[in-house]
């Protein structure tokens, strides 16, 4: 018989954002060798909770009167894990998670695993109360996974916990894209959400400092107030850059990321803590611009090995990487690394075996 596990996290699939697609990934993989149930929150108001079966995972969907500073307000969520924890021999906790980790005052009975994806980063006040309860649950955790050496040791909370943390970083399935990498592309490439801590803002005025011989792409939606602020940059600039502002499929990235030059990934708040659209450029052969943030984002991509590296904020330092990658034997060079880098440390073959692992030293 299958022994009995429980991931708990805000939300998942198909309410997808980049934890949610991890918690998939491992929900799914584990279910070869667990029972495995995965408890989540609606993430809009709802008065009924749901469970359903998603290939394989059993999904439970508590109730929710919605979000309140970025995070589910659930009165059954907690009630649901303190009813169903007895009932499994793992909790895979993935943080930060306020409503998950007030869960630690609770005497534990199972074995805990907890991956820490980031700090808390903005809300400071309710970081200080909330990080009380984070000690709670590392102190509880029979082990910490964190998809980073460099967030292992910046984390304000993890550096309490050294030997409980083990590096299991975040991986790509390579069977999901092309083979072959690609030659030089014709233009530099953002892709992804649009937010506050994105950058996107310094990307523009970077470029404009440039002298590219490349036009600039920037895709993705996201914050109603980040996308006007773009269009107005946009609007006064003498540069060749072009805003596609909608959400993109799976498809469609991949070909924006293939026919690229680079990816410019120019991050400027520790809310960034991995940056997996990077494996995701590299992977096709595309060298990246990034920032030398104290979380795993400058260590996917290395400075002058698979790609650029540059101080957060810092336009004429994003300026000078961009004229450097007008040079296709720098580019080409780049991106081989690149793609070797993901392979031999990203893979999901080889991340989701060592996941496995871990769960069996438990």
């Amino acid at each position: 018989m299958k022994k009995k596990l429980l991931i708990v996290n805000k939300m998942y699939y198909p309410d997808i954002g980049g934890v949610e697609t991890v918690v998939k990934q491992y929900a799914e993989y584990l279910t070869h060798f667990f029972d495995v149930t995965v408890l989540v929150v609606s993430p809009k108001f709802n008065i009924k909770s749901t469970l359903e079966n998603i290939n394989e995972v059993k999904v439970i969907r508590c109730s929710s009167f919605g979000t309140f500073l970025s995070m589910p307000v659930s009165f059954s969520f907690l009630v649901k894990l303190f009813t169903i924890k007895k009932m499994f021999d793992y909790i895979h906790f993935h943080e930060p998670f306020p409503l998950a980790t007030l869960f630690s005052i609770f005497p534990k009975k199972n074995k805990y695993i907890v991956t820490w994806h980031s700090d808390i980063v903005r809300q400071k006040f309710f970081k200080k109360v909330i990080g009380l309860f984070q000690h709670l649950l590392c102190t509880k955790a029979d082990i910490i996974l964190t998809t980073s050496p460099n967030l292992a040791t910046n984390s304000n909370i993890l550096s309490h916990y050294k030997d409980k943390i083990e590096i299991l970083p975040l991986s790509i399935d390579e069977k999901n894209y092309p083979s072959t990498s690609y030659a030089p592309g014709r233009y530099l490439l953002y892709i992804g959400r649009l937010s506050y801590y994105k950058g996107l803002l310094n990307l523009i005025d970077s470029y404009e400092l440039s002298s590219s011989e490349y036009p600039l792409y920037i895709v993705g939606n996201g914050d109603p107030s980040i996308i006007k602020d773009i269009k107005t940059r946009l609007a006064s600039s003498s540069k060749e850059i072009v805003f596609i502002n909608k959400y993109v499929s799976e498809e469609e990235k991949i070909n924006y990321l293939k026919n690229c030059r680079a990816l410019i990934f120019p991050s400027t708040h520790n809310s960034e803590a991995f940056g997996i659209i990077q494996l995701e450029a590299m992977i096709l052969g595309k060298p990246v611009i990034n920032t030398a943030l104290p979380t795993g984002v400058p260590w996917v991509s290395i400075h002058e090995k698979t790609g650029l590296t540059i101080e957060p904020g810092n336009n004429q330092e994003l300026a000078m990487a961009i004229n450097k990658l007008n040079s296709n034997q720098l580019v080409t060079f780049l991106g081989n690394n690149a793609q070797n880098r993901v392979r031999e440390l990203f893979s999901d073959s080889i991340i989701l075996h060592k996941l496995l692992n871990i769960y069996k030293r438990l």
